[in-house]
């Protein structure tokens, strides 16, 4: 009887959790270059305790039979893990010669007063200092040089300024900086950890990826948000009707149990 209360309870737990991450995902539709998050689930039983990652693997404990995952009463839903859907988002056309997008893997790598980021957001400008910054005014780095380090793109105030499809920074005529575009090897979650508002930053400070030297960019577009409405929509929708069915679950027993402790506990034998 207590075990199901706490099934349900666990549930209405694990909807609000996921309602988290559908809500972030809504709000950032417009956001560019956002990157949609998501959230796995695993079983949790009292005597044998939490397994993170089990919710990818049939079998948190390989000695134990299969049949062993049926058996248990005090079964309760746990978050298990976040992670990032990194799929490209669709082009937006805007002709603005600072903005450009990623058309293969890779980030940008921006400057913050939080230390070095990777982002897709490709929306760029020429600060009143010279300095080519992103929308959040955070200074985006490149280099004079493959063999060099990066640095801050430093250019002359009010001269025109172009960036090419293969990543170089031009004014005057002359490429004065590649841009710093990382990449890592496989599944970006393995190396990257949510910043916020589009920015990732890794997750062991002495793996940052490596330079790519020839990327592919798309000039005059931006990276919109792979995050569809329609989707979730859908997913909010049954967000709140597993809820309501967790909620109703706990009710019942509640009230069953309310009811066998008037008629059966209180009864005089």
């Amino acid at each position: 009887m207590v075990s199901s209360l706490y099934t349900a309870a666990s549930g209405m737990i694990a909807e609000l959790r996921k309602l988290d991450v559908v809500s972030n995902n809504l709000a950032n539709v417009d956001t560019v270059g956002f990157k949609r998050e998501g959230i796995t689930f695993s079983d949790y039983f009292y005597h044998i305790g939490l397994v993170r990652g089990s919710a990818r693997k049939y079998e948190a404990y390989p000695e134990r039979p299969v049949t062993y995952w049926f058996d248990a009463q005090n079964a309760v839903v746990f978050p298990d893990e976040h992670y990032f859907n990194f799929s490209p988002g669709a082009l937006k056309q805007t002709d603005n010669p600072l903005d450009v997008a990623l058309t293969d893997r890779g980030f940008f790598v921006v400057q913050t007063p939080r230390g070095i980021m990777f982002t897709r957001k490709g929306n760029f400008h020429v600060g009143a200092d010279g300095i080519l910054r992103n929308v959040d005014g955070y200074e985006v780095l490149g280099r004079v040089a493959p063999n060099l380090p990066p640095e801050p793109v430093v250019l002359q105030p009010g001269v025109p300024v172009r960036i090419t499809e293969d990543g170089w920074v031009v004014q005057n005529g002359n490429k004065l900086y590649q841009l710093e575009i990382r990449d890592f090897n496989g599944d970006y979650n393995r190396y990257l950890e949510a910043y916020g508002y589009g920015y990732f930053r890794a997750k062991d400070p002495k793996n940052t990826g490596f330079f790519v030297q020839q990327p592919a960019l798309a000039v005059g577009y931006l990276e919109t948000s792979n995050a569809d409405v329609v989707r979730e929509m859908v997913n909010l929708i049954k967000c709140v009707r597993h809820y309501e069915a967790c909620q109703k679950a706990v009710q019942v027993t509640f009230e069953d149990a309310t009811g066998r402790t008037v008629n059966d506990v209180g009864r005089v034998g």
